[in-house]
């Protein structure tokens, strides 16, 4: 018998390709995954930073309060209280002298009073709460775990939130992979090496390990950092402006921070504009773009602002009330007094401020940045913060020089590395700027490194670009041995946090 002949829409139809995962950057997910459940949990119950406040949050949604912060209610509901109490947490943070409660007797006595306690006392909080200036985005989507934990005991819900934190590091990864490819082009060892230390810088997979906002924040920064670039490098639409504004609106119903890249954002659209003009394209049309994306931002942060006003809440995380406060005779020479002394040694003449070591962008910005875990009291061994200070101070200047080359080479778009600095002077501005008006105030510092890691996915470009710094032939090698060197110090931060709560 003859063959039967295959219909003819057999002879045109056309394989439809779906979009993979390039290998490097899957391998790298998979390790961040696996780092990032690892401190999740590795790190007991609430020893990460303000981890109890944000659990108070995400319980008082879960149990259909509403959002916390009514002042006749405790801020931790009976549950919580219970279970700090009975791991001594509570006592346990910021204090190395302290331990938590290990022991099988004190866990059947927790089980216990545990499970004796009356329904009602997981819904006895909601007060006021140090988290309640957070808008809730972050906190409703922590809500899902903690529903889907319900019939499990507080851990359970905790570590299970945790574990959807987790998930935020890969998308920060995979944004710094895309943003590296619209910076470098489809250069797979430089977005290899951009999204590597973002996604393996111990702090990163600490915070995002625990139940903490900043998890998801740095995915948003990420996605907005690329989307900027996108549109930079490919021009003004709708659709873009749109995205990209829409991801700084979603960021500021994560933390209220991200309104430090409004300047950043707002010369990417001032330059869309007028470069969609210089092409002889409609002005009209190019400002309705703009105009397109300015609403997204408005619809999103505006709604917030609004239902702030409307609720009675702050919608700006509130330093603490400068009633009382004796203000400085020179406020400028005061700022500028504390600006130096952040960044350089003190001089004889200026005055001392209480509570600051003796060099902050070293103790703050580094030893911080790259390292403090539990409370920020669990800490690496001093040579390896001096290392690390070395090596990041390299990258840095390598980027540099690496950008200069390429401009130099007339390869370099000046309005992306302009709309980096707009970003990243708009955050240390605004932290300095809170941490001055604290000082005028009541006195002591404010800053922490964390407060920094939103800006890790530069710090990733600019491996990078060193990287093309290194002749062809060792690239490779020095990849690899950067790579090894992040694992290294991932390692060395797990044992120590090991030793400090189980040894």
């Amino acid at each position: 018998m003859s063959p039967q002949p295959r219909p003819a829409v057999a002879s045109t139809s056309r394989r439809v390709r779906r979009p993979r995962v390039p290998a490097p950057l899957a391998y790298l997910l998979g390790a961040v995954l696996l780092l990032t459940l690892t401190w999740a949990y590795v790190v007991p119950p609430w020893q990460a930073p303000d981890e109890d406040h944000h659990f108070a949050y995400v319980q008082t949604l879960g149990e259909g309060l509403g959002l916390p912060g009514d002042e006749d209610r405790p801020e931790q509901s009976t549950e919580q209280r219970l279970a700090t109490s009975r791991s001594n947490a509570e006592q346990t943070a910021q204090v190395l002298t302290t331990e938590l409660e290990w022991s099988e007797p004190a866990y059947r006595r927790w089980q216990r009073d545990d499970g004796a306690l009356p329904p009602r006392a997981r819904s006895d909080g909601g007060g006021v709460n140090p988290a309640s200036t957070n808008p809730p985005l972050y906190y409703f989507v922590a809500w899902v775990p903690y529903q889907l934990a319900r019939s499990g005991d507080v851990f359970d819900r905790l570590y299970l939130s945790r574990a959807l934190s987790a998930l935020f590091l890969l998308a920060t990864v995979t944004f710094a992979w895309l943003l590296a490819g619209e910076v470098f082009g489809p250069r797979r060892p430089l977005q290899l090496a951009a999204a590597a230390v973002t996604g393996l810088e111990p702090m990163m997979t600490f915070i995002s390990g625990s139940l903490n906002p900043d998890s998801m924040l740095y995915a948003v920064w990420a996605l907005a950092l690329w989307l900027g670039v996108r549109l930079l490098r490919r021009g003004l639409t709708a659709g873009r402006g749109i995205a990209f504004f829409a991801a700084i609106g979603v960021g500021t119903l994560v933390k209220a921070t991200t309104l430090v890249m409004l300047p950043g954002a707002l010369l990417v659209l001032a330059v869309g504009v007028v470069r969609r003009g210089r092409r002889g394209e409609s002005r009209r049309a190019a400002v309705l773009s703009g105009v397109a994306a300015l609403g997204a931002l408005g619809a999103l942060a505006g709604g917030w602002l609004v239902a702030t006003r409307l609720l009675g809440r702050p919608a700006l995380f509130q330093i603490g009330t400068t009633e009382g406060a004796v203000p400085p005779e020179s406020p400028l020479r005061l700022l500028a007094s504390y600006l130096w002394q952040f960044y350089l040694p003190k001089l004889p003449f200026q005055q001392e401020f209480t509570g600051f070591p003796p060099l902050p962008v070293y103790d703050f910005w580094i030893k911080q940045g790259w390292g403090a875990f539990g409370s920020l009291e669990v800490e690496l061994p001093e040579p390896v913060y001096l290392l690390l200070a070395a090596v990041t101070a390299a990258t840095l200047v390598a980027g540099v020089v690496a950008l200069v080359r390429a401009g130099r080479a007339g390869r370099v778009d000046w309005a992306v590395p302009a709309f980096f600095a707009v970003v990243a002077l708009g955050l240390l501005g605004g932290l300095h700027w809170t941490e001055y008006r604290l000082l005028v105030a009541v006195g002591g510092p404010f800053s922490q490194g964390r407060y920094l890691l939103p800006l890790v996915p530069l710090a990733g470009l600019a491996a990078a670009a060193g990287l093309t710094l290194v002749p062809g032939r060792l690239r490779s090698g020095v990849l690899a041995a950067g790579l090894a060197g992040l694992l290294a110090v991932q390692a060395l931060s797990l044992a120590v946090v090991i030793g400090r709560f189980y040894a």
